[in-house]
Order: structure tokens, then sequence, then C-alpha cells
């Protein structure tokens, strides 16, 4: 392999990372949410914690990353 390709790869591992790291610290706070009871009330709270703004600026980092081929 080419340092090119390796170069690739890394990046390409790094944002898999990411991406699991965020899920693994979204499914925490779902399990946390579900274990205290009101699971609903608390997901609504973090929800409305995020300002729109980061939401859209999260929505098109995650479309400018995710490629679909046919």
């Amino acid at each position: 392999m080419d340092e090119e390709t390796v170069n690739q790869l890394q990046d390409e591992i790094k944002v898999i990372k990411e991406r699991l790291r965020a899920i693994e610290k979204e499914q925490r706070l779902i399990r946390e949410d579900i274990l205290s009871g009101s699971p609903v009330g608390r997901m609504k709270k973090r929800i409305l914690e995020n300002p729109p703004e980061k939401i859209n600026d999260k929505k098109e980092r995650i479309k400018s990353q995710i490629k679909i081929e046919i």
C-alpha cells in the first residue's frame, strides 16, 4: 500500500471512532433516561437543550460525510 492509501484509511478510521464515541455517549444517556423512571421527559429535555443551530450544523456535517452510491 502506498502512503496516500494509508493516510486515507487512517482518516476513515478516525471518523468511524468519532461516530462510535458519539453513539456510545447517546446510548449511555438513553440508558440513564430509562433507568430514571421518566425516560420520555428526560429525552425531551435533552433535545430541547440543544439549540437548533447546533442540530442543523450536525445534520449538515453528517450529510457531507455520508456518501450514497448506487
